[in-house]
């Protein structure tokens, strides 16, 4: 099925580059030429109606395409484009702040789906993935969805789970003037300091012209919401062998010799507030100067701003494993951890997050019917993606406080959200809070994809029909990022006491986390302050003289921003990957209609065949030295420049199909597929860049330091995928189906893993070295990081790289041991995996009472899943899950009603040595809305109105990763139309 250029083994290649570093869419929209894609609509205006002509083409369809499309512009069944995909059978979502952001369908997340504008490419800003936000668009703007579950020869390839066509209003489709206008207020309990109330509004208007001959169309939509969330996190938890845990008598049903022990890095207890502004507006111009040629030009943009402020505090183990009770199994977590006497710190932390998405795109379509019997269309668009930072503080900032007088922390991991417990040896006061590090990160990415496509229809008879075309999409990705890092985490570089008091106000966790289990325990006190407040405060000290007590000296590290102090992001990228992927397509589809034994039947096949170059330009940053500038952080210092790297790669794909329907019986119809789909890798797996870390540590004498590289000759990853599905249409509007898929994949990308690789030969590791050996001989193995720095300051204080004054110790180069690190890349499995599943609807509607429901099941399952109890890299899908849904509904004397439910089951989030897990979770939706006077509508809408709460772990439940509670949110307006 492929060709490939590469025959370089691509581990090996990839630490060589380590080292060395130091028509569819134009026919698409017209598909009534060949045939007619299964509109499966969920609910809309008009819902008895809708659901008839859903039905209706449902049954006169071939393959496998569900959608939701909205009668009239503005009125779309749910508030967000993702949160109404996954009424849909097979659709599942993730979530942020409680909206929809992306997709999975039938176990494939993201970046294995492909999002096209009416059948166009889109791009992404994800930088290093491709997986399409659904934040950025509003629903108000959108006529219709349309999801592909079933591949065609003539829709672009790139989406093994489904292809996903978001479609707009053209102002000929509907002659005469249109106009929809709606306004909104969103009440969000969730917010702690923004507006409880905010405002959205949408508008809609579309005018013909000259014996409807030419058309406009504009939308446009302004959206703003102010929420928050409580949540809580662990950043990492470490792992070793059972038997290494020490045998101190400070250990509760002890692990075994063989088990996986796992000990926590860091618990994070975070309040966080959000704004988020939407914009989006496009512009449709057409013109049919004769009735057999259409030409559109249309114009889309979408902005989305989005800021965040949070406070939180946390708790950060050595970790020792001094003290724990244990869970039993091959797989033992800790239910109560207790380190006492090892961190001193208690820290607290502020940070602002500023980021702005930009979309773009213009396009141009030519449709010509030369005959009754030949068509042809030509379509072409240039189209943006792009995020950028859009704040001083760049895309993220923080600044971190702390007090220096802990000499213990337990964690109780028994409950939902963990319950800790703090020992100070004095009690917590604001004159002992001190400035500490900080981070202020910058990103940028920019996509633009180019896309030109041709297709062509010709009639053979009233039975046959071809279809055949080429296509040509010129993608560029860009991304880029900056940091400035203050690496000034221990006492001796925070600021004096009390040069910060006046700016901390005092706060306590009691009551934030009450939807949560055991968030009634979580009562611990901390300081909330603003992060702009204390950058100035922190440039102030800086600035004063050095004989001044309460002087703060710069941070070793040196770092600046563009505000020239180190309280700031650089906004100019510092280093930046540049990835282009050249894709030819052509491709033939062949349409035939006929019966037999007097039963009609609908056969299609086609053949799509694609040639793909990949370039990846790249610039990686190397380093100086590394500095020991604070209790466990030994950070490396960038060097100026950055050293630009390539490489390139090519394959080509050839992706058959077929499709068969037949109606077996009266209104019952059978249908069968068969297809080969491929989905590209991240630009993550593909760009070449050498990404290490700025920060390396060191646990009990081990060196700890990961780096990663990408291979941009990965081959993209191909499914052969099988569909059944029987039908039976009971009923005036009501149905009942049942469907199987099964999809073998081959090429998933997985980690590669070389252990022990030095990058860069002159990169001296302090920890690496006599002086290093020496301390860990005299006090033992597992002395406190501070108690090893103090013995070198006492005892080797006149040695090169040692400044007991300024509390550094740095690495020397041919005394000290170069760094080493695990070098990451990535690979394509030589393993294929198995999913399939079954897809299960019925929608029923109670004669002419108004009363209906559709309810729907899929039930997933696969062979790409993580083995728990290993910890050798693997790979699993991401995603894989069960969902259900239930949607009621009403219609009648001018009132609409409808309550949604929708459950996911647990599933699969990524990791390759180290697991992450998504709990099952369920939410429940409700609308109303009532025809005051003809075409005026008032409506209510509830999204999560029973508070549901969301939670993530590890290897089991016990290992806790994430939780955190978003509330209900309540929508109030009204929509005019005519």
């Amino acid at each position: 099925m492929y060709a490939r250029t590469f025959a370089k083994n691509r581990l090996t290649q990839a630490v060589s580059l380590a080292v060395g570093v130091a028509i569819s869419t134009s026919l698409t929209a017209q598909e009534t030429v060949t045939d007619e894609p299964v509109l499966e609509e969920v609910l809309v205006k008009g819902i008895r109606s809708s659901l008839k002509r859903a039905m209706d083409t449902k049954r006169d369809s071939q393959g496998v395409v569900d959608a939701i499309t909205a009668e009239d512009i503005g009125d779309f069944p749910d508030t967000n484009l993702a949160e109404a995909l996954q009424r849909v059978t097979g659709v599942a979502i993730d979530r942020q702040r409680g909206e929809g952001t992306t997709v999975t369908v039938r176990g494939f997340g993201a970046d294995f789906n492909l999002v096209t504008l009416n059948g166009r490419q889109m791009p992404t800003h994800s930088g290093l993935g491709r997986s399409f936000d659904f934040q950025d668009i509003a629903s108000e703007s959108v006529s219709g969805v349309e999801i592909y579950k079933t591949s065609r020869a003539n829709i672009p390839s790139g989406g093994i789970g489904a292809t996903i066509n978001v479609l707009t209003a053209k102002p000929l489709d509907k002659p005469g003037p249109q106009f929809s206008f709606s306004a909104k207020g969103v009440y969000d309990e969730s917010t702690y300091a923004g507006d409880e109330v905010t405002p959205e509004v949408s508008a809609f208007a579309s005018h013909t012209f000259f014996d409807d001959t030419v058309g406009i169309a504009l939308s446009g939509t302004f959206q703003e919401r102010h929420s928050g969330v409580a949540s809580a996190f662990n950043t990492r938890f470490f792992e070793r062998d059972g038997a290494a845990v020490p045998d101190n008598g400070q250990q509760t049903n002890a692990p075994r010799e063989g088990s996986l022990a796992a000990a926590p890095q860091q618990l994070v207890y975070r309040i966080e507030e959000f704004e988020r502004e939407r914009i989006n507006g496009q512009v449709t111009l057409q013109w049919r100067p004769v009735e057999s040629v259409t030409a559109t030009l249309d114009y889309t943009m979408a902005q989305l701003e989005l800021d965040r402020r949070y406070n939180d505090m946390s708790i950060w183990f050595s970790p020792t494993y001094q003290s724990a009770t244990w869970s039993d199994g091959p797989i033992a977590s800790p239910i109560i951890y207790t380190e006492t006497n090892t961190q001193n710190d208690r820290p607290m932390a502020a940070g602002v997050d500023a980021s702005k998405n930009t979309r773009t795109s213009i396009g141009f379509n030519l449709e010509w019917d030369i005959t009754d019997r030949l068509r042809v269309a030509l379509d072409y668009h240039d189209s943006k993606a792009e995020r950028e930072p859009n704040s001083i503080y760049g895309s993220s900032g923080n600044i971190s406080i702390a007090a220096f007088g802990r000499n213990s922390a337990s964690v109780n991991y028994s409950t939902e959200i963990p319950v800790t417990t703090i020992g100070m040896n004095d009690p917590l006061s604001p004159d002992d809070m001190r400035i500490t590090g900080s981070v202020f990160a910058a990103d940028w990415a920019e996509m633009n994809i180019e896309q030109t496509q041709f297709t062509g229809a010709f009639d053979l008879n009233d039975n046959v029909t071809i279809v055949a075309g080429g296509s040509f999409i010129d993608l560029d990705n860009y991304q880029a990022g900056s940091i400035v890092q203050r690496d000034t985490w221990g006492a001796n570089q925070a600021s004096a006491y009390g040069s910060i008091t006046d700016l901390l106000v005092p706060a306590s966790l009691a009551g934030v986390y009450d939807e949560l289990g055991g968030g009634d325990q979580v009562t611990n006190n901390f300081f909330m302050y603003t992060m702009s407040d204390l950058a100035a405060r922190a440039e102030f000290l800086e600035a004063l003289s050095p004989n001044n007590p309460l002087y703060l000296a710069a941070a070793a590290s040196g770092a600046t921003g563009s505000c020239g102090t180190g309280f700031c992001a650089d906004l100019e990228p510092g280093f930046g990957n540049q990835f282009r992927e050249e894709t030819w397509a052509a491709f033939m589809q062949l349409n035939f209609a006929g019966s037999v034994f007097d039963r009609t039947f609908n056969f299609r096949v086609g053949y799509r065949y694609e040639e793909t170059d990949v370039t990846s330009s790249s610039e990686s940053r190397a380093f100086s030295s590394i500095v020991w500038a604070s209790t466990n952080e030994f950070s490396a210092i960038p060097i100026e420049g950055t050293t630009a790297s390539g490489l390139t790669g090519n394959y080509d794909v050839g992706l058959p199909n077929i499709d068969f329907d037949i109606e077996i019986i009266d209104n019952v119809i059978f249908r069968a597929s068969y297809s080969e789909t491929v989905a590209r890798a991240s630009y993550g797996s593909l760009i070449g860049t050498l990404n290490a870390p700025t920060v390396l540590r060191v646990v009990e004498g081990e060196h700890s330091a990961q780096a990663s590289v990408g291979n941009p000759g990965l081959l993209p990853h191909e499914s052969e995928n099988f569909d059944l599905s029987l039908e039976w249409y009971y009923d005036d509007a009501s149905y009942i189906s049942v469907g199987y898929f099964d999809k073998s994949v081959e090429n998933f990308v997985t980690a590669g893993e070389i252990e022990d690789v030095v990058l860069f030969p002159d990169l001296a590791h302090p920890a690496l070295g006599p002086l290093y050996q020496q301390a860990t001989d005299a006090l033992g193995i597992t002395a406190a990081p501070q108690d090893i720095r103090d013995y070198i300051f006492t005892n080797f204080a006149s040695e090169p790289g040692v400044d007991a004054a300024a509390q550094t110790i740095t690495g020397v180069a041919g005394r000290d041991d170069p760094a080493y690190y695990d070098l990451f890349t990535n690979v394509n499995s030589d393993e294929a995996a198995d999913i399939d599943g079954w897809e299960l609807a019925w929608q029923h509607n109670f004669w002419d009472t108004g009363l209906g429901f559709i309810a729907n099941m899929t039930l997933a399952d696969g062979s790409a899943t993580f083995n728990r109890f290993s910890d050798e890299p693997q790979f699993a899908l991401p995603g894989l899950s069960d969902t259900r849904n239930l949607i009621l509904f009403y219609e009648g004397f001018g009132f609409q009603v409808r309550v949604a439910y929708n459950w996911r089951d647990e599933y699969f989030t990524g990791g390759t040595t180290q697991p992450a897990y998504n709990e099952e979770y369920e939410q429940w939706d409700a609308s109303a809305q009532y025809e005051v006077f003809d075409r005026f509508t008032l409506f209510v809408e509830g999204i999560n109105i029973t508070d549901e709460t969301y939670r993530g772990f590890g290897r089991e439940e016990l290992q806790f990763f994430n939780a955190g509670q978003i509330g209900a949110r309540y929508n109030v307006g009204f929509r005019y139309s005519y």
